[in-house]
């Protein structure tokens, strides 16, 4: 016995490396034949030894822990014991020599507890323990070892290691006590040990029978094994703590949902109120019929996610009538399930349980029936009555019914009387005009509804753009979405009818609406596609609420430049999505110019537009001076076509720089600065600058470079450190008494606490004074160069009369806004966009003859160089001076340039050459060539 106590492994064998008792008993197998033996229980195991001396004992019988089904103390020297053995029960008696029965009882608990500290939830399902008092024993018994991790998950996982026959991985613990602790997951995720072998998972899965830690099991995209099903079926009818089941994707067995069910019907008291059972195949009749039965018990289930399940409308009818008969079955009819997805489940004619449903459940906050095909003619009335709070509906792939007429008062009268709408999607809904109609004048009318999602791709048949254009400019609308609606030609008149939404934020126009435009060879076509694209540039002017665009997928080629050229002048897109448009090497080029002005733009996406090493590299230099844009989306596809070339490197370095720019962005502290500097430039200070006489200009630009190079005052971060310092101050009087509330902590423990107590405080005051000094620098910055503005405008002013004042609104984002005033001329706003890079040819038009419509920029290859053109070819000749003997020649000056194709003559230019004119015909010399000061 000694020796077992001193070395239990070298009879036990290694992992048995104590025990926590080891006594002689009389032991019967069977009824009334005992035997000495000795007892010994160590770790997760009961053991029974025999031998006659210590060096021949050998083990007769091992039982774990969990293999105990029932312990009943006989009388006062005996004990009976009942084990699980391969599925059949089996009973030893023992008799301690020294102890009494209820000593082996209650060490046989105390180590149950000490593996599974909150066993005791389940004890009664697990084990029969007579007297009844030993129940309560168990909760009184006191664990002498400090707790672990995770309500020691360490200690439960290393037991069902052995009690699956599995072998003990350390990293497993190691990342649920470090990982799983330090960010307070509660849900176990096992895609985080997806790397082990299969049936590795099973006593980590497991662990949720037997700890109240977990709420939640999560086990999306991995395979599961039927070992690991039956584990999962047990962890739901023995655990009351299981909040949250996910087995998305995870190849469930069809008969999944009758296992699931009996499971449920086992369950004393279900708390599940997250079942995602999603993209598994489990259309079985038998299993939807026993869960109709279950699901009413399930009362605190607020969110079932059926997708992609390949359901029959059968199945669906049943688990509709469950949901329905829990609904009914509850007191006073009350319920709390609140989210039904169904979507890519074909629920086409038997639809009655679904509409009976929607029609009680009032608790419904959402509903997703996408590509369902549902008869959405069916599903108004009930609508009406159950579903006014219902926050996302999601419409998407259904049809609208046979007769859309008779219902369209029905869509009206719902939409308009709906108070908690926030996301609506009809996409790849056909709509007819009739029910877009109802639909749009519905959600104008609708005055309660906060500004919501509208997502309506795909849904327009003939006439039906003519009724956007005419409802939409109605609707509270923060997103809209219009893709793939073919509206070509019409989509003009849409577009200025979105410019009437004033809380408009996203708007997604991509995809094939401009298709068969682009595709036109016609020059008006093309025209038409240049005049829709300047009404997007619209949307997004000074003056509008879009932060967001989305232009994705609509393949515009060379049109692209029409909206490329305008981004260096805005000031409230925040992000843009030009992604598969066929944008090119050149097309790139014309972004980064527009990119080293731009102060707005805080992600862009530019994959899939067949950019190369050039394009790339054009990018990363313009980021160089871009300080403001953050999100550059990794732009996969054209890298993987560049990285097949040659010039792989370049595209490698390339992208290391803008990703070092992007990194450099989201740190910086000056980018509000800088921002600042180039906005005032861009918006018409440059201009009054070049316009104001030499002295006047100077000045101007000293003070720009003195306050762009100008730090944050010392005296301030004083300020700010003294800020900082009585802030620790009282958040320490304040946590300290907070923390005094939970009771005097131990003697020993005041120095270890006074330690963490002041490295806490020094760590929070750092975050602090971190904090208040960049928001600070951003707030003096706007501050700074609003007053630049204004005094900039007053020295102009007196310098140069008839000029009008720079905008000095400064937006929150460190950038001023722009303001029309009225020194702006009527090309001001064309002089703020960048001119095509295109050349084209010069011709003289008529007075009441119209320009030319701008043409899109080639984006494949660059434009050819052209030669200078002259006005007039002749040489000119030399002047006669009045003394008949000098001669002098007119020169151009140094700064001035030959007008190219590309130019157009300013209004001050015209003057300029007509004065020109009237001096040469004056003179009568001959013409001299066409200059322009630029």
């Amino acid at each position: 016995m000694l020796l077992v106590l001193e070395k239990p492994s070298v009879v036990l064998g290694n992992k048995f490396f104590d025990s926590r008792i080891a006594i002689p008993v009389d032991y019967a197998a069977k009824q009334d034949r005992f035997e000495q033996r000795l007892l010994v229980i160590s770790k997760f195991r009961i053991f029974i030894l025999a031998g006659k001396s210590p060096n021949s004992l050998k083990v007769e019988r091992s039982v774990h822990l969990l293999n105990v089904k029932a312990i009943q103390v006989l009388n006062q020297d005996e004990a009976s014991v009942s084990i699980d053995e391969s599925g059949h029960r089996k009973k030893f008696n023992v008799k301690p020599h020294n102890q009494g029965g209820d000593y082996v009882a209650k060490q046989i608990l105390s180590a149950l507890k000490h593996y599974f500290p909150d066993i005791g939830h389940v004890l009664k399902q697990l084990m029969d323990l007579s007297p009844s008092a030993l129940y309560t024993d168990f909760s009184a018994i006191h664990i002498d070892v400090t707790p672990r991790a995770c309500h020691s998950f360490r200690r439960t996982y290393a037991a069902l290691c052995d009690f699956y026959d599995q072998p003990y991985r350390e990293e497993v613990a190691w990342d649920v006590e470090k990982i799983y602790t330090i960010n307070r997951l509660r849900d176990l995720r096992v895609e985080d040990f997806s790397h082990l072998l299969p049936k590795d998972l099973l006593p980590i899965v497991g662990v949720l029978q037997y700890s109240t830690y977990f709420t939640g099991l999560v086990a999306d995209g991995v395979r599961v094994l039927p070992d690991l099903v039956d584990v999962i079926l047990t962890v739901v009818r023995r655990s009351p703590n299981l909040h949250k089941l996910s087995l998305r994707n995870c190849a469930l067995p069809r008969d999944f949902m009758t296992l699931f069910a009996s499971a449920l019907q086992n369950c004393q008291s279900s708390s599940l109120e997250y079942l995602d059972l999603s993209k598994n195949v489990l259309d079985d009749k038998k299993g939807f019929t026993a869960l109709s039965t279950a699901l009413p018990k399930m009362s605190m289930l607020r969110r079932l996610n059926l997708s992609e399940c390949q359901l029959s409308e059968k199945c669906t009818q049943l688990l509709c009538s469950g949901l329905y008969s829990g609904i009914t079955s509850s007191k006073a009819g009350s319920s709390v399930f609140s989210h039904l997805d169904l979507s890519s489940n074909l629920i086409k004619d038997d639809v009655s349980s679904l509409v009976n449903l929607v029609s009680l459940c009032q608790s419904l906050r959402v509903l997703d029936l996408t590509d369902t095909s549902f008869p959405l003619d069916k599903l108004w009335s009930a609508l009406k009555f159950g579903g006014l709070q219902i926050e996302k509906l999601y419409l998407g792939g259904c049809f609208v019914g046979k007769r859309p007429a008779e219902t369209c008062q029905l869509v009206k009268e719902y939409f308009s009387i709906a108070v908690n709408l926030s996301h609506i999607n009809f996409s790849n809904t056909v709509l007819p005009s009739e029910t877009m109609k109802s639909m749009l004048l519905g959600l104008a009318s609708n005055q309660q509804l906060k500004p919501f999602r509208l997502d309506m791709d795909s849904v327009c048949e003939k006439g039906t753009a003519s009724v956007i254009e005419t409802c939409v400019g109605g609707i509270r609308c923060e997103s809209l979405s219009l893709r793939d609606n073919n509206f070509e030609g019409e989509m003009q008149p849409i577009l200025q009818a979105l410019s009437n939404i004033n809380c408009l934020r996203r708007l997604d126009i991509g995809g094939n609406n401009l298709v068969a435009l682009k595709r036109s060879s016609k020059p008006q076509h093309a025209a038409m596609v240049n005049k829709i694209l300047l009404d997007i540039v619209k949307l997004y002017s000074d003056d509008s609420s879009l932060e967001e665009l989305i232009l994705s997928e609509a393949k515009l080629g060379s049109h692209l430049s029409v909206l490329l050229n305008t981004l260096g002048a805005t000031t409230s897109l925040k992000s843009l999505d030009i992604s598969s448009n066929e944008m090119g090497n050149f097309g790139a080029r014309i972004l980064s110019k527009a990119l080293q002005l731009n102060v707005s733009l805080r992600s862009l996406s530019i994959d899939n537009n067949k950019i190369g090493s050039e394009g790339f590299t054009d990018i990363a230099s313009s980021m160089q001076m871009n300080h403001t844009l953050l999100t550059i989306p990794y732009p996969v596809n054209d890298v993987i076509d560049s990285a097949q070339r040659t010039d792989k490197p370049r595209v490698v370095a390339a992208l290391q720089q803008i990703q070092y720019a992007l990194d450099r962005n989201r740190t910086a502290s000056g980018a509000a600065d800088e921002a600042n500097c180039k906005k005032m430039l861009t918006n018409g200070l440059q201009q009054l600058i070049d316009r104001s006489d030499g002295d006047v200009a100077r000045r101007v630009n000293d003070m720009i470079t003195t306050v762009k190079n100008e730090t944050m005052p010392a005296r301030l971060e004083e300020m700010v450190d003294d800020f900082v310092e009585q802030i620790r101050r009282e958040a320490s009087l304040s946590i300290s008494e907070q923390i005094s509330k939970l009771g005097e902590l131990p003697s020993s423990s005041e120095l270890p606490m006074q330690v963490e107590t002041v490295k806490a405080e020094r760590i929070a005051a750092d975050r602090l004074k971190e904090l208040w000094t960049e928001q600070l620098r951003s707030v003096i910055s706007d501050w700074r160069w609003r007053e630049l503005c204004e005094k900039s405008e007053s020295v102009l002013r007196s310098a140069s009369a008839g000029t009008a004042s720079v905008g000095s609104n400064v937006s929150f984002e460190g950038s001023p806004n722009v303001n029309n005033s009225m020194w702006t001329s009527k090309r001001s706003n064309d002089s703020s966009h960048r001119p095509r890079s295109i050349i084209g040819e010069l011709s003289p038009t008529e007075e009441n003859q119209s320009p030319p419509v701008e043409t899109g920029v080639s984006l494949d290859t660059p434009p050819k160089p052209s030669a200078l053109v002259h006005l007039q070819k002749a040489r000119p000749k030399k002047r006669v001076t009045g003394n008949g003997m000098g001669v002098s020649q007119q020169t151009i000056p140094e700064d001035s340039m030959v007008l190219s194709r590309c130019t157009d003559l300013t209004d001050n230019d015209a003057d300029d050459s007509g004065s020109t004119r009237s001096e040469d015909s004056e003179r009568r010399e001959d013409p001299v060539k066409k200059v322009v000061d630029f």
